[in-house]
């Protein structure tokens, strides 16, 4: 049957065939897969961020996996920022060169300063550290800096920044002569407190000096002013005072890595913060910084006689008791005109200590203005009386000081204008020094002595003193006079014996005289010569009486007489 063109049974239209018609809907996984291939690779490339390169000198703990989760990643604050890609040696072969991706979000991060190194295990003085990385594995760790942006390249560090890179802070840098005990990443503390610790210590080719770096922790950095005072703490601090033996000692840490201590006092504490990187000089103690706030320094020179034992640099000058200054130098000195050896002391003066009119209205700086004020009031000073002596300072170790002592009808003296420096009046030493002298001059005599003709005569003595104990007269006449004693004795308790009834005798007698005289009634001369008579006996009774005792207690009295022992 044949139908007109382009018609179909039942009047429908005719079918359209379409292109993916006969397609398996199973194609439709792939390029599903695909598109999500293709979104997550454009994600990722937006989400790459720049790749830098970090050189350090070995690449001991940097591991470079398969995978990508086997690889050393780049951490802040914890936080993933980046992985390493490849390793490799510089041109050189004098360090390792890593590569690393990071993360977009770290690019406002690296910057011409920023600090990158290792985070491991480490063991020292100061601590254990990483200890964290044992389970998870070494990472890089990153500390921002503040330089120009968009840098790709940079040098690792050996050791990890201050804080672990985890705060912020201010670094400065410490003078000292010669390197104290303190370690690499050594405490710093302001009144106990830990606020920082050593960075770095280098050496100057240039003047042989040691500038040690210290960083501040934030907010820490504030207490840093131009009038602060830094010192070496020394672990251990025993003084011997007054007060008995005083014993300081710091934390285990402190004994085994050294410190430093600083201070500023309340004065300085209102002039202006001092800026990162200022300078300061490290004291070896507490004492030289304490030292150091004086701003000016005005010298003297004097000699005191005889040797100065205990005398040493340093040894402190007092005025009352205060400290004023100290000894700062001594030397040997040919008098051509006294042909004498003269040690002339030259003493380090703090004027500021002494408060004064002259002083009050001298700026501290103006030295010159300071210094011919302390100079007028020494002179005062000297005219009534003030003179320097060597005084004892502790007795056990033999130290002294320079005490500068007012003395009562001192012969006249003034500031002598020598050189280099003035010189102040000085005497002798205290009563202390007198008598060390006297008892060397008395052991010289009795060494000057014949001793052993004496000790050879006394053993002589000694020797005949014995033959005479020994000899049998000696002991005959002992046994002599023992049996004389005893036969004295009998002889005084014979007499004690009779001298009882006597005596009661003589008392019946006085009795009855007694009575007589009441009898005898108002006859004055009879009276009279009974009472005379009564007292006559009395007094015979009691030396009857004295003279048994005396017998009974000294019966050798009847050989000797009466000794001044039995009186």
């Amino acid at each position: 049957m044949n139908y007109p063109s382009g018609a179909s049974p039942g009047g429908l239209p005719p079918p359209r065939l379409r292109p993916w018609a006969g397609l398996p809907w199973v194609w439709a996984v792939p390029v599903i897969a695909l598109l999500i291939a293709g979104w997550l690779g454009i994600r990722s490339i937006a989400d790459r961020g720049p790749v830098i390169t970090i050189s350090f000198a070995n690449a001991e703990g940097i591991e470079l996996g398969r995978n990508e989760a086997a690889r050393t990643t780049i951490r802040y604050k914890n936080v993933e920022l980046g992985r390493v890609v490849s390793l490799g040696l510089s041109d050189d072969q004098s360090h390792v060169v890593v590569t690393a991706e990071m993360r977009r979000e770290a690019a406002p991060l690296l910057r011409a300063d920023t600090k990158f190194w290792v985070v491991r295990p480490r063991l020292e003085f100061s601590g254990i550290s990483g200890l964290s990385t044992l389970v998870s594995g070494a990472y890089i760790g990153i500390l921002p800096g503040g330089g120009e942006r968009a840098a790709r390249d940079f040098t690792g560090l050996q050791n990890p920044p201050p804080g672990q890179g985890l705060v912020g802070g201010k670094s400065y840098t410490l003078a000292a002569d010669r390197l104290p005990f303190v370690s690499d990443a050594a405490p710093v503390y302001y009144h106990g407190v830990k606020v920082g610790e050593v960075t770095e210590q280098t050496l100057s080719d240039k003047d042989g000096t040691v500038s040690i770096k210290i960083f501040i922790y934030e907010p820490h950095s504030v207490l840093i002013r131009p009038g602060s005072q830094f010192w070496v703490s020394a672990g251990v601090e025993a003084s011997l005072g007054t007060q008995g033996l005083r014993l300081e000692t710091e934390t285990l840490q402190t004994l085994l890595t050294g410190a430093i201590v600083f201070d500023t006092p309340p004065a300085a504490l209102a002039e202006a913060e001092s800026p990162q990187g200022s300078n300061f000089t490290l004291y070896r103690d507490r004492k030289s910084a304490a030292d150091s706030a004086d701003p000016v320094r005005v010298f003297y020179q004097v000699s005191f006689p005889g040797a100065l034992h205990g005398l040493a640099i340093g040894t402190p000058v007092e005025l009352r008791g205060i400290p004023v200054g100290r000894v700062s130098a001594l030397r040997l000195e040919y008098d051509a005109a006294s042909d004498e050896i003269r040690v002339p002391a030259t003493l380090e003066i703090a004027p500021h200590r002494i408060a004064s009119p002259e002083t009050a209205a001298i700026p501290r700086d103006d030295k010159q203005a300071v210094t011919d004020a302390t100079n007028k009031l020494f002179e005062h000073l000297i005219d009534k009386g003030l003179r320097a002596r060597l005084a004892p300072d502790n007795l056990l170790i033999g130290s002294r000081i320079v005490a500068l002592e007012f003395v009562e009808n001192a012969e006249p003296a003034q500031l002598a204008q020598k050189q280099p420096y003035p010189e102040l009046p000085a005497i002798t030493g205290s009563g202390l020094d007198e008598i060390a002298r006297s008892a060397t001059a008395f052991l010289d005599q009795l060494a000057s002595l014949p001793l052993g003709d004496l000790i050879g005569g006394m053993r002589d003595m000694v020797k005949h003193a014995d033959s005479v104990v020994a000899s049998p007269e000696l002991k005959r006449s002992v046994r002599e006079l023992d049996r004389t004693l005893a036969d004295a004795g009998k002889f005084a308790r014979d007499i004690r014996a009779q001298t009882g009834p006597l005596l009661g005798k003589l008392n019946a007698a006085a009795d009855q005289l007694g009575s007589t005289l009441a009898l005898l009634g108002n006859d004055p001369r009879s009276s009279t010569d009974l009472a005379r008579t009564m007292d006559e006996l009395k007094g015979a009774a009691r030396s009857v009486r004295v003279l048994a005792d005396m017998l009974e207690r000294h019966p050798e009295a009847l050989l000797r007489g009466k000794s001044d022992a039995s009186r």
